[in-house]
C-alpha cells in the first residue's frame, strides 16, 4: 500500500510501499499526484538496473537525451552518469539552481539514483518555488508577475560542455520570472543564481538589486528539505516546482545515476 510521509512542511515526501519495478496504473496517478503535491519524492532501497530506472522515469514524463553529462554506456543513451569528488567542489550542483534553464524548454525534472556513497556527506537539498513565491511581500509579487528574466549557461555549462566535448548553445533565452505550474496552477519563483542573467527592462542597478533578493528566496530553510542518500535510493524532482543544492563535502568518490525529462513551455500569469 502507498504511504506518503511528508519531508516537510514546504517540500518533499517519501515514498513506501512502492517497487518502481511493478507500478500499475492507478498507483502510478497516485504518485504522479504525490509529485505535483510535494515538488520532490524520495523512493528508499530500490536498486534499479539502467533499464528500469528509465522506465520508472516514464511515470513521470518522457525521457531525453541530454547532451551536457556523460551517458553511462552508449547502449544505454538516456541514463546519465553523474561523479563528483572534492576536486570538483564549487560547479553548478552546489549552487541552487533550476536544472537547464539556459533551454527554451527546460527539463520538466529528472530522476537520479544513488550508486556509490561517500560514508558521510553529498546530501541534496531541494526548495520549494511556490513557497519562495508566497513568501515575498504582495506589492513585490505585484511587480514581478509580468517580468522575464535572460537565462544563460555561462561558466557553469561551458565546463559541462567541454567535458563531453560539445559546444554550448550561444544565444540566451528570455522565461517568465514567475511561472505557473501546468499541472497544479501554483505560482512559482523561476530564477536562479546559476543560469539568471539578468531581470528583462530593469537598469542594470536595478537588476543586480531585485534578482539576487528573488534568488535568496530559496536559501530559507523553511522552503527546504534535505535528503541523506543510501545506495539504491531515487530522487524524483519536479523541475519547474523546485530548485536543489548538491552538497559538496566529501572526500571520497560519489557515482549518481540520472534520466532527465523532457520540458513544457514556460507559461507566466496572465492576470
Amino acid at each position: 500500500m502507498l504511504s506518503v510521509t511528508p519531508a516537510s512542511p514546504s517540500v518533499g515526501a517519501y515514498i513506501e510501499g512502492v517497487d518502481l519495478r511493478d507500478v500499475s496504473t492507478e498507483l502510478k496517478a497516485e504518485i504522479v499526484d504525490a509529485w505535483h503535491r510535494f515538488g520532490v519524492l524520495f523512493f528508499r532501497g530500490q536498486h534499479l538496473s539502467p533499464d528500469e530506472q528509465l522506465d520508472a522515469a516514464r511515470i513521470f514524463g518522457e525521457p531525453e537525451f541530454f547532451h551536457f553529462a556523460p551517458a553511462i554506456s552508449a547502449d544505454q543513451p538516456l541514463v546519465h552518469l553523474i561523479e563528483n569528488t572534492p576536486r570538483k567542489r564549487g560547479t553548478g550542483a552546489s549552487s541552487w539552481h533550476t536544472d537547464a534553464t539556459w533551454l527554451a524548454k527546460p527539463p520538466r525534472g529528472s530522476m537520479l539514483q544513488a550508486i556509490t556513497l561517500p560514508p558521510l556527506g553529498g546530501d541534496t537539498l531541494f526548495a520549494s518555488a511556490s513557497w519562495a513565491y508566497r513568501n515575498l511581500s504582495e506589492p513585490v509579487r505585484s511587480m514581478i508577475d509580468g517580468l522575464t528574466a535572460t537565462h544563460f549557461g555561462g561558466a557553469a555549462l561551458t565546463r559541462a560542455a567541454k567535458g563531453v566535448g560539445i559546444e554550448i548553445p550561444d544565444e540566451p533565452v528570455q522565461h517568465r520570472v514567475v511561472r505557473i505550474h501546468p499541472a497544479t496552477g501554483e505560482r512559482c519563483l523561476f530564477v536562479n543564481g546559476l543560469f539568471t542573467q539578468h531581470i528583462d527592462g530593469l537598469t542594470v542597478r536595478e537588476s543586480a538589486a531585485l534578482l539576487p533578493a528573488l534568488c535568496d528566496q530559496f536559501s530559507d530553510p523553511e522552503v527546504q528539505c534535505r535528503f541523506t542518500w543510501e545506495p539504491g535510493d531515487i530522487a524524483i524532482w519536479d523541475n519547474r516546482a523546485v530548485q536543489h543544492y548538491a552538497t559538496p563535502d566529501y572526500d571520497e568518490l560519489r557515482t549518481m545515476h540520472r534520466v532527465v525529462l523532457a520540458g513544457d513551455p514556460v507559461e507566466g500569469p496572465t492576470n
